[in-house]
């Protein structure tokens, strides 16, 4: 019996994993068979992302840090491109709290392209003098570990070159331009 038998054979079988195989090959197969069209997804971004001034503002966030502005697209605008962009599977979840942090990832699976991006991001819960945030806190700083870790998971699958005139307009309706 060759080695891969042998290994088969001491693994339980795992229905649920077999339905997600099979769940995946239908997606696959179904992307294949629809491809997105480039036109269709700038269209339908551009148009959930600005439907508003208040949507639109929420596609971006601007931080201030050490007297300078931190500002970019938001998880708000990657979920916006990620339906948009059609034939992907995207999902965040926590992986770990630690003593100290709290670890989200981010997936994005391109199903049409067969390309994949999983990103984790830390996030501190701890104050300043050391003491760990209550539960709520945590709770909060994990939804943000989540927001970041799914927002970059979904830019490095559609390029962001597409994402960038959206963005922009984004920013130009949150003005009321």
């Amino acid at each position: 019996m060759s080695t891969n038998q042998e290994q088969e054979q001491e693994r339980p079988f795992n229905p649920l994993a077999v339905m997600n195989r099979e769940e995946l090959d239908v997606q696959i197969a179904t992307a294949k068979k629809f491809p997105r069209s480039i036109t269709a997804f700038k269209r339908l971004a551009e148009e959930m992302a600005t439907i508003d001034e208040e949507t639109a503002a929420s596609m971006f966030y601007i931080l201030p840090r050490a007297g300078k502005r931190i500002e970019g697209p938001s998880v708000r605008l990657a979920e916006i491109v990620g339906s948009a962009w059609g034939n992907v599977r995207y999902d965040g979840r926590v992986t770990e709290i630690q003593d100290k942090v709290v670890v989200g990832q981010g997936t994005c699976l391109d199903l049409e392209r067969n390309t994949g991006a999983r990103i984790e991001s830390r996030r501190r819960i701890t104050k300043r003098s050391g003491e760990r945030y209550d539960d709520d806190m945590i709770a909060v700083t994990a939804n943000a570990a989540i927001s970041i870790a799914l927002r970059t998971a979904i830019f490095k699958i559609v390029p962001f070159a597409y994402v960038k005139p959206i963005y922009e307009k984004c920013k130009e309706v949150s003005l009321g331009k």
